[in-house]
């Protein structure tokens, strides 16, 4: 073997037997779950993942509801730019331009000491507009009704209410 040459190096011999014992038990557990409920292993993978998620008392009356979840994400959870446009499905330029303008409208950092409600950033790489992708959570996940919902986003019930048929037309055309 030439000497210039690196040894190529197995993943598996840098993990410890008990290690492998563990991750073929993880295996023993994941894989009929994978085939049951046909998952590919990008859909195990998320499930995996830590869930990202944001609370609502964020929300105010300076910031749009995109530049609130983009703020806390990059200043609360210190995020980067490039993640927080993965998790949310936008463009990293539209995030950066989103993130600049929340700052020049509302300079503080968020601080929250009671929260209602928890909303995992995942509903927002949708189809749906950001406002739609929370309304249809907020009342199909915790059967909020239109004025709760309304109060929660400070937002005229009538709104919420054409946000909410908006977001089920969509879905329903998607099927």
């Amino acid at each position: 073997m030439d000497a210039t040459v690196p040894k190529q190096t197995n993943v598996f011999s840098k993990i410890s037997k008990e290690d492998l014992a563990a991750i073929n038990k993880v295996k023993e557990i994941l894989l009929p779950l994978k085939e049951k409920y046909n998952l590919s292993f990008k859909d195990l993978q998320k499930l995996l993942e830590e869930q990202l998620t944001f609370p609502l008392e964020i929300l105010s009356k300076h910031l749009t509801f995109l530049e609130s979840v983009v703020k806390y994400l990059k200043e609360n959870k210190e995020l980067s730019l490039r993640k927080i446009s993965r998790k949310i499905g936008r463009d990293e330029r539209n995030v950066w331009h989103i993130f600049n303008k929340a700052n020049k409208k509302y300079p503080e950092r968020f601080t929250i000491s009671e929260v209602s409600y928890w909303v995992p950033v995942s509903i927002l790489d949708s189809n749906l507009s950001s406002l739609e992708a929370l309304v249809f959570y907020l009342k199909n996940k915790f059967s909020l009704s239109f004025h709760e919902i309304a109060v929660l986003l400070k937002r005229n019930d009538r709104t919420v209410w054409t946000v909410y048929q908006r977001a089920k037309n969509k879905n329903e055309k998607q099927k």
